[in-house]
């Protein structure tokens, strides 16, 4: 970034996206399976939510 307002403005785009955490301790073959799952849904916003919902349990 060459300015202050070049970072105000890069701030303010990422603070303003919607954002998920997750954590969680899962085995290859949890995630994986998880994965797969996931991916079966039509979009990547169900795919994103559907990965969620398994991850959190």
């Amino acid at each position: 970034m060459d300015s202050y307002d070049e970072l105000v403005k890069n701030l303010n785009g990422l603070l303003s996206q919607r954002r998920e955490f997750f954590s969680g301790m899962k085995t290859r073959k949890e995630l994986g399976k998880i994965i797969e799952i996931a991916s079966r849904e039509p979009d990547y916003e169900r795919k994103a939510e559907k990965f969620l919902s398994l991850i959190r349990g």
